[in-house]
């Protein structure tokens, strides 16, 4: 019969790693040359052996008995003492032998190598002393094993592998049917509330299912047809509006935001929400305060009927002020929808195994119906029919801890409990990753791998490979979670479990709070854009430390710009010399590593990307246990060290976007380990000799050919692990067609995304190019293929082959010598098609469909993005003639540059909604009319007639536009038709949400037809409208930005009404404007003002001090304004504040003093002055100290006569963090580290930027 489940403890598997490390053959060598005390070695691998037989009765007893719990953590940290002196010792015996094999080359090799030994000796003596130490240690464990009555523990151990299943896709969901119907009616009504959106609360504990019930119905079928846009945004109890907004606005937009400033956030959220019906779910909501919420949510006011945010949150309170349509309670499963919950996640059959159905409904009785407790049981039960295991997890002692004692629930400690060790030295290491923090399965598996938590095993399974079934097993077992295509996530609770469990060795820093680091192995803190040297203080008792990360709680700010002190690179980091793992990207301060780097002999990861590194120390090349080094996008790194081929652990080197980069350091081919290269983004010329030699490569996202001295393509074909992303460049490069059928594309079954990419240069032989072409056929299952600067004159066969099934993206660009488009209309998954500088390319016919003959099929059936873009000589666009629609699912269609095209654009296509057409000779043809009322979908059209040499003009009226019929058009783009004076006459959609004119001089906008525009949200005006000489605010009830930008005739804004809604507007580049309305602006949710290059300007708006809601103001060469606030000062809340040559401005210091008012404005925390006319302001402000203490950050920029800053000024703005200094010459001497007379006087800012030197 079985024997019972027993929980492992997770220093077994460290001590199984310690004891093989014994018996390897390098120790083995070591022993045989007695160098290594072999008794000594054997005594410590029997007490470990000793201890780790009572580790597994330990584990079990230390629940109850905390004097086991307090023996069993001494020990823990004893083992790891205990890896990193075998570590050490394993590092000396790697480094002699890599120097001793240099050595031998060398002509003083005999005179080199009888020096040797000698400090080897000293070397392994002291080890010995060590060894002898910590047997000490580990005997007085061994002798309190028996007081403590710790006994070997005779059962079966955990499964050491879970079964795979779709799980892991398709979660299982019960007892939530009638919950998920209601919720359903409500979420596809029009009138669920009486306002155009709905806010929809899902209230439970936590663990109930919220989140999983929301994915249920965000996930449905209907939603997509329902709903225009949807979002989801984990909010979490970090709560981040910021954050939030920015997540939301990605997800509708498609594309990435680099914005970080709330207010532009909110403004083209809104703008992008603006009359169409959305659905958000806000997951996760955690924060109480009322006002909070009703910030977060303005911009959702701009939806249209019907739209709904879904909420779920642990808190009634929040749901109660936030619905306006009644909560949903999610109440407990039921004991039997947890028992089902929980059978499926085990993988038994009740039917086939009745005994167990007894058992596991006590167990899912004790669950207490929370579905993450069955889940993650049911992880540990899996495919384990057997009684007796069951019956041991039920009458397990962890059900009996009351909750409040770790908050940790039971059945989740069980979960943890039952994993073999290592999983559970994995599971805990990610206590580290912040709550709600979305990881790759790469990043994780990565820093396991560096921490030595995942085996070499025998059977010819990598380190990574076994590391990704450890973490497929734990994603089995639902301590990860999925969160996007490609990203995962732990549960709150399961994040709460991890790090009660790590206590002690792992630490996560998250704010100010203080930390007992001095025994502390592991960890990981929130980057500040600021990082002085007095936040690692602590760390220098941390002499155990081996994993030093760095993160953003803020994922919009990953790759944003930090400092941090080169005290913390140049005296902590080298003192911690246990690393394994040292991340510091995103510092931009970063510039080189000190030499005592190579004090970390047993550092395996080291991130520095996004720095400002530019070159490594060659001592580097000394850290040989190096598996993974990240350099990405660290644009000034010029080189690599010369010895990089001696890091002969290296598994993974990332250079991509390191342009400075041109060549590769000799002796590559060495690095056999290798499994990840990335030099895509480089400037280097071709890849070095023997490639092939890199077996081992499992990603290389850009391969570069080379001519004589580089790789050639066929060196390719020696790589058979490649997949994922392969661009192959510079293929002019390929000297006989016969290498490109050597590089064996058609077999690299793995690959996802090809680029073929010939060079800019032309071809000299366009056959060749037809046949390699030909013979880089990819593999069928091939997801997105590029091909660029192609010189052959035809395409070969298999491009338009519909046996490439799986193709969904496709690129073909700048094919010099081709006169038509390959049949691509055959491929049944192309969604996205991208066509340009096809300069030979006259026609576009029935070729392009894939029709052949008499045999017309129907083409595009997946297409849903299409652009042509620079074809230079295209003139016609011919049907396919198939009965259907050419492109019957197209979604964008992008014309530009096309200037010859005639005729009409295609017909009936029922799904576009984004139409580009610029610099097109379609716009001027006749014919085009007829086409526009086929596109009733239509929600966003630009139209721009281009160069004026390469297109005739557009006509006065537009006539070639019915834009009437487009009864959905929300945004209306027009740029460059000079030759355009007026709208249609019966005017534009009143559906319009955005409307952008730039460059058309001629154009008038009669006020009459801007009245009828009652949806516009966003405005902009640039270089156009030249008959505009007064614009009329208040005219736009939901207007919330306005732009106006070389306006060249506007004088002056009328009043006509309030704008309520407005909460942006910048004025740039308008020299006539004089002034601003009588009384002041409208605007009373003004969070914005710009006003910048109005020469006759003399004031800002009157009443400035009202705009309450003003968070920026910023004035920028206005050489005749002469006040600002002279009638009350300036807005009370404003954050942001910035002047630039505004040289009349307050030519007396005591108006500054006087009027300004500075000093009462307490919210400021950003202060930029510059240019002609600051100098006597800035000196003003500081003598008489009229800053306010909460300001954060000065910049001062161009002020070459100011010779001092007020010492008594700057030391009363308490809070500054940051004063910069630059193109102020004599500022700049006197304030220059070390050498300026005055430094003393800002020394004690923590950031200080004196021209491009960053003093932190």
């Amino acid at each position: 019969m079985a024997g019972a489940l027993i929980g492992e403890a997770f220093i077994s598997a460290s001590i199984q790693v310690i004891c093989d490390r014994i018996a390897s053959p390098e120790f083995i060598d070591l022993f045989r040359h007695k160098k290594l005390d072999q008794p000594l070695l054997m005594k410590l691998k029997r007490t470990l052996l000793t201890l780790n037989a009572v580790l597994d009765d330990a584990e079990e007893k230390q629940i109850e008995k905390p004097a086991v719990r307090e023996w069993l953590d001494d020990l823990k940290h004893a083992v790891f003492d205990a890896e990193d002196l075998l570590d050490e010792i394993n590092y000396e015996s790697l480094r002699c032998k890599l120097e001793g094999e240099a050595q031998t080359a060398d002509k003083f090799t005999n005179k080199v190598w009888n020096f040797l030994p000698t400090s080897r000796n000293k070397f392994y003596q002291s080890m010995n002393v060590k060894i002898q130490e910590l047997l000490r240690k580990l005997e007085d464990f061994v002798q309190l094993k028996g007081a403590l009555g710790l006994t070997e523990v005779v059962g079966r151990k955990v499964s050491q592998r879970t079964p795979t299943t779709s799980l892991i896709h398709e979660p299982y969901v019960y007892g939530r049917d009638e919950v998920k119907e209601n919720l359903s009616k409500v979420l596809f009504s029009d009138d669920a509330s009486e306002e155009n959106v709905s806010v929809i609360p899902i209230v439970g504990m936590g663990g109930v299912g919220k989140t999983t019930l929301a994915r249920m119905l965000y996930n449905d079928n209907k939603v997509k047809e329902y709903f225009t846009l949807k979002a989801w945004a984990c909010v979490s109890e970090d709560y981040d509006a910021i954050r939030v907004t920015k997540t939301l606005l990605e997800s509708v937009t498609s594309k990435p935001c680099n914005k970080t400033d709330l207010n532009l956030l909110q403004v083209e959220l809104s703008e992008e929400l603006r009359g169409k019906k959305f659905l958000f779910v806000l997951d996760d909501l955690w924060n109480e305060k009322y006002t909070d919420w009703n910030y977060l949510q303005t911009p959702f006011t701009s939806g249209a009927r019907g739209s709904k945010v879904l909420v779920t949150t642990r808190n009634k309170n929040i749901a109660s002020f936030m619905q306006n349509v009644p909560i949903q309670t999610l109440e407990p499963l039921s004991h039997e929808d947890c028992w089902f919950l929980l059978a499926k996640h085990a993988n038994i059959n009740s039917s086939s195994h009745p005994s167990l159905e007894e058992i596991g409904k006590k167990i899912a009785r004790k669950c207490n119906g929370l579905p993450l407790a069955a889940q993650t049981l049911g992880g540990v039960l899996r495919s384990r029919p057997d009684s007796e295991v069951w019956n041991r997890v039920l009458n397990s002692s962890i059900w009996e801890l009351p909750c409040k004692k770790s908050d940790i629930l039971p059945a989740l400690g069980l979960s943890y409990h039952y994993l073999p060790a290592k999983l559970k030295r994995c599971f805990i290491y990610c206590s580290i990753l912040p709550k709600d923090y979305e990881f790759m399965v790469e990043d994780v598996i990565f820093l396991w791998m560096a921490e030595g938590l995942v085996p070499q095993v025998e059977n010819g399974d990598s380190m990574e490979e076994v590391a990704k079934e450890y973490f497929d097993e734990l994603l089995s077992r639902s301590l990860f979670q999925t969160s996007g295509k490609s990203s995962f996530v732990m549960h709150d609770l399961i994040n709460d479990l991890a790090v009660f469990m790590s206590k002690g060795f792992c630490s996560r820093w998250e704010g100010r709070e203080s930390h007992e680091v001095e025994r502390v192995r592991h960890l990981s803190y929130a980057r500040e854009k600021l990082d002085v040297a007095v936040k690692f203080e602590p760390l220098k008792g941390a002499k155990c430390l081996r994993t030093f990360l760095s993160f953003s709680l803020k994922t919009y700010y990953r790759h944003k710009s930090y400092y941090v002190s080169k005290k913390v690179l140049h005296n902590l980091l080298p003192s911690l010399t246990c690393l394994r793992v040292l991340l510091l990207s995103c510092y931009v301060n970063v510039t080189e590593l000190p030499d005592s780097i190579k004090k970390l002999i047993h550092l395996r990861y080291l991130d520095l990307s996004n720095t400002a590194i530019e070159t490594l120390p060659s001592v580097l090349c000394s850290l040989y246990n190096l598996q993974t080094l990240l350099l990405s996008n660290c644009s000034r790194l010029v080189e690599l060290p010369a010895d990089l081929r001696k890091l002969i652990n290296l598994q993974k080197l990332m250079l991509g976007g390191c342009k400075s980069l041109t060549k590769l350091p000799v002796g590559m081919w060495e690095l056999i380990n290798l499994h990840h290269l990335d030099v895509s983004g480089t400037d280097i010329a071709e890849m070095p000799m023997q490639m092939s030699t890199l077996r081992s490569l499992r990603t290389l996202p850009a391969f570069i050919v080379g001519k004589s001295t580089g790789s050639t393509i066929g060196e390719l074909g020696e790589l058979p692990h490649l997949r994922g992303k392969l661009s192959i460049l510079q293929l002019r490069n390929v000297l006989d067609a016969r290498d490109a059928l050597e590089a064996n594309l058609k077999d690299k079954k793995d690959l996802k995304e090809l680029e073929l990419e010939w060079g800019n240069e032309d071809a000299d032989d366009s056959q060749k190019e037809n046949d390699v072409l030909e013979k880089l056929q990819p593999w069928v299952n091939l997801e997105k293929l590029t091909i660029s600067g192609y010189g052959g004159k035809d395409f070969p066969k298999w491009l338009g082959d519909s046996s490439l099934s799986n193709i969904q993206v496709m690129r073909i660009s700048y094919c010099s010598n081709c006169s038509s488009l390959p049949p691509v209309g055959r491929l049944p998954t192309l969604k996205k098609l991208y066509v340009g500088q096809m300069k030979l390319v006259k026609t576009i016919g029935v070729e392009f469909y894939g029709s052949t003959g008499s045999s017309v099929i129907q083409p595009f059936k997946s297409l849903e993005k299409l652009e042509f873009v620079g074809m230079a000589e295209w003139e016609e666009w011919v049907p396919s003639g198939s009965r259907g629609a050419d492109f019957p699912c197209l979604q964008k269609l992008v014309l530009w540059e096309c200037p010859k095209l005639r005729g009409s654009l295609p017909c009936d296509l029922p799904c576009l909604k984004k139409l580009t057409v610029e610099g097109c000779g379609v716009l001027h043809d006749q014919r085009a009319t007829t086409a526009t009322s086929d596109y009733k979908a239509l929600e966003e059209l630009r139209i721009g007639e281009g160069s004026e040499a390469r297109a005739p003009t557009l006509d006065g009226k537009f006539s070639s536009l019915e834009t009437k019929l487009l009864s959905k058009l929300q945004c209306l783009e027009l740029y460059t038709c000079p030759t355009l004076s007026s709208f249609p006459e019966d005017g534009l959609p009143t559906t319009l949400t955005s409307l952008v004119i730039d460059f058309c001089r001629r154009l008038e906008l009669p006020h009459e037809m801007l009245a009828k525009l009652t949806s516009l949200g966003h405005l902009a005006i640039l270089n156009s409208c030249d008959s505009m000489r007064s614009f009329p605010l208040g005219i736009f009830p939901k207007l919330t930005s306005l732009f106006f930008f070389n306006c060249k005739n506007l004088e002056s804004f009328s009043l006509t009404g309030v704008d309520e809604n407005l909460s942006r507007l910048i004025i740039a580049q308008c020299p006539n404007l004089v002034c601003f309305p009588q009384g002041g602006l409208p605007t009373p949710n003004l969070t914005q003002l710009d006003v910048e290059g109005c020469d006759k300007l003399k004031s800002l708006p009157e009443r400035i001090h009202t705009l309450t809601a003003l968070r920026s103001l910023g004035i920028w060469d206005l050489p005749n304004l002469e006040s600002i606030a002279e009638d009350g000062g300036l807005p009370p809340n404003l954050r942001d504040f910035r002047i630039n040559n505004c040289e009349r401005l307050m030519a007396s210091s005591s108006s500054v003093a006087e009027y300004w008012g500075l000093q009462g404005v307490v919210s400021l925390e950003k202060f930029e002055i510059s240019g002609r006319g600051s100098d006597e302001i800035l000196e003003t402000l500081l003598k008489q100290q009229l800053l306010p203490t909460t300001l954060q950050r000065l910049k001062i920029s161009q002020l070459s006569s100011l010779k001092s800053l007020d010492a008594k000024g700057l030391k009363h703005l308490t809070s500054l963090s940051l004063l910069s200094i630059s193109d102020c010459s004599a500022l700049e001497k006197r304030y220059k580290k070390k050498t300026g007379k005055a430094w003393a006087n800002i020394s004690h800012i923590p950031c200080i930027k004196i021209g491009e030197e960053v003093i932190i």
